[in-house]
């Protein structure tokens, strides 16, 4: 059986890129070096002969998958033909140089790309293409959202519309993108396509009905219901370069040879400098009198205890009893358990292990007794206002990219808390592999710096070194 192992050559090209060598094990007198025409950054190449894939969301990472992929198929097509070949000796150099040559610029068919809808192709993507449990609702989203833009195109005169491989253009991908960005006015203007395709996938529980008072905005007028939430440019951005990473696969799959996204241009993801709270603020949260509110009491003191252990709210929501093992909370990532499954371990403070026994109740499995994650965001602004926190804050608006203030209960939410676990401890120790060690990010990861600002003790404390 042919075998292959991977190395970067020590040649670097004009953006700074090495080339993946190969070295093909044909049988026990043949071995041959051969370079895989694949370029990488060399800070990207892992010391177990891989390319790394960073965490977070981008340009980067969607090119260095799909270069990750592309080395497998080139190995797996030049150990086939190893394999199958009748006489190994046949085999040389020149001979799989050839054949790399072909896989770059393999011979045209004169069948055409295989026939199948749009749609179809996007349930098979789905189906076959590795993708974690997050991703895979992510892109559900995105399915959604093209065939409510399929059924708004039929609504605005093109009748006979239908979404295909054939008439994705440089024009429809922009107009894609803006219907992203503006889908609470095609709710408002078409209602009937948000029925047979919702805004969100969630069924509800049956429960009695019951009647509640209409959700009012901020101008008191009713909101109504299952109109979609305004997306940011961040958003738009993540789900056009989701989508790129499907028509790119479907090309690769011979479902298309169309790529209109080669000349489009996704907008950059941005983020702004990370909002939590100091420790004293943490404090008088706590302190807070809710006694008046039970529901609202709990929702805050799950909140405090996950500022104590920094983890996401999905790894909070999983956690039970048997999470904790020798005073210390223990869970494995679920954002990057796929890609490297390394197990967190936080030790319990004292005030992370009274909110524990304050709900303490082996009958329910749960730490703590969670609400829904929309109603606990909900919970959270509220408890904040309720405890007087309410300084001003400069956040970046995702919709206009312009900077707002706003008092920091508008703006809490459950990741705050991850954010105020991090920038905290950051504080004390600066030293990020350590603090990431406990929030579970990868050491050197460039996410972790989205978490963490130096705050104005910070630059005192690096001004009075100049005394």
């Amino acid at each position: 059986m042919a075998q292959t192992n991977f190395y970067l050559g020590k040649a670097v090209n004009t953006a700074g890129e090495s080339e993946i060598s190969l070295r093909l094990y044909v049988s026990r007198d043949i071995r041959i070096r051969v370079g895989s025409g694949i370029w990488v950054d060399r800070k990207r190449w892992g010391k177990k002969n891989d390319i790394n894939i960073p965490l977070i969301q981008g340009e980067e990472r969607e090119l260095l998958l799909e270069k990750r992929s592309k080395l497998k198929a080139l190995t797996e097509h030049l150990e086939n033909l190893i394999n199958t070949s009748e006489d190994k000796n046949t085999i040389d150099r020149p001979f799989i140089e050839k054949e790399i040559k072909k896989f770059y610029k393999p011979t045209r068919k004169s069948v055409a790309p295989k026939e199948e809808f749009f749609f179809d192709v996007m349930e098979k993507y789905l189906s076959i293409h590795k993708l974690s449990v997050p991703r895979q609702k992510n892109f559900k989203v995105i399915m959604r959202c093209l065939h409510r833009f399929e059924l708004f195109k039929k609504k605005e005169g093109h009748r006979g519309f239908k979404l295909s491989f054939a008439n994705l253009s440089l024009d429809l991908l922009q107009q894609i993108e803006d219907f992203l960005g503006n889908e609470r006015e095609a709710f408002l203007k078409y209602p009937a396509i948000y029925e047979e395709f919702p805004y969100s996938s969630k069924i509800a529980v049956k429960t009695p009905k019951r009647k509640r008072p209409p959700t009012l905005d901020e101008d008191g007028n009713v909101v109504p219901k299952g109109i979609p939430k305004p997306r940011g440019q961040n958003s738009v951005a993540d789900m056009m370069l989701r989508f790129r990473s499907f028509i790119i696969w479907a090309n690769d799959n011979e479902y298309t040879t169309n790529n209109p996204f080669k000349h489009f241009t996704i907008g950059e993801i941005v983020y702004g400098t990370p909002i939590y709270i100091s420790n004293d603020e943490r404090n008088k949260l706590l302190d807070a009198d809710l006694s008046d509110n039970a529901e609202l009491e709990t929702q805050r003191d799950i909140f405090v205890f996950q500022c104590l252990i920094g983890c996401r709210v999905s790894d909070l929501y999983k956690m039970t009893y048997k999470s904790i093992i020798d005073n210390a909370i223990e869970y494995i990532p679920r954002k990057t358990k796929e890609e490297r499954a390394i197990t967190v371990r936080v030790p319990l403070s004292d005030t992370a292990k009274q909110l524990i026994e304050k709900y303490k109740d082996y009958e329910r499995e749960t730490i703590f007794p969670y609400n829904t994650e929309q109603d606990y965001n909900r919970k959270i602004k509220e408890a904040f206002k309720r405890a007087g926190l309410d300084r001003m804050v400069t956040v970046l608006d995702q919709q206009t990219r312009e900077e707002v203030q706003r008092p920091l209960y508008a703006v809490a939410s459950s990741h705050m808390a991850r954010r105020s676990f991090i920038g905290n401890i950051y504080k004390k120790v600066k030293d990020p592999n350590l603090v990431g060690a406990l929030s579970g990010h990868k050491e050197g990861s460039k996410a972790f710096a989205r978490y963490r600002t130096i705050d104005d003790e910070m630059k005192k404390e690096l001004i009075g070194m100049l005394e």
